[in-house]
């Protein structure tokens, strides 16, 4: 482990996320973290300064909800009910998938019961 430590702290440089750093306002450092991770693959980038705060300008007119009841209903729009609707398309679908839901929550009852159990004899 120490010999795979030492690899990964001599040949690799990891860089500080973007995202970190122009939340900081480090907006240079962020970019410049953006042209490096290009040129390790390979590519350019034409990402300057000027067209990043021309996004940070952008993406601040829009509020965000950063509550947890905000988190939650932005979660639900990109629920797709058609998904679990085809669980349920045919008989046989619904059948089997009524079986492992029962199946799985049965199960996880009784891992529960079990820790709780373990809990209250051991501890």
């Amino acid at each position: 482990m120490l010999v795979l430590w030492g690899i990964r702290f001599f040949c690799f440089k990891l860089y500080e996320s973007p995202k970190y750093l122009m939340g900081r306002g480090r907006d240079q450092e962020a970019v410049d973290v953006v042209h490096k991770v290009a040129e390790a693959n390979g590519k350019q980038s034409s990402l300057t300064v000027d067209t990043l705060t021309t996004y940070k300008v952008e993406a601040a007119e829009t509020t965000i909800d950063t509550s947890a009841k905000g988190a939650l209903k932005r979660q639900l729009q990109k629920f797709d009910s058609g998904l679990i609707k085809s669980l349920f398309a045919t008989r046989k679908l619904a059948w089997s998938t009524t079986v492992l839901i029962v199946i799985w929550g049965t199960s996880f009852q009784v891992l529960l019961v079990a820790w709780i159990r373990y809990l209250i004899l051991f501890i």
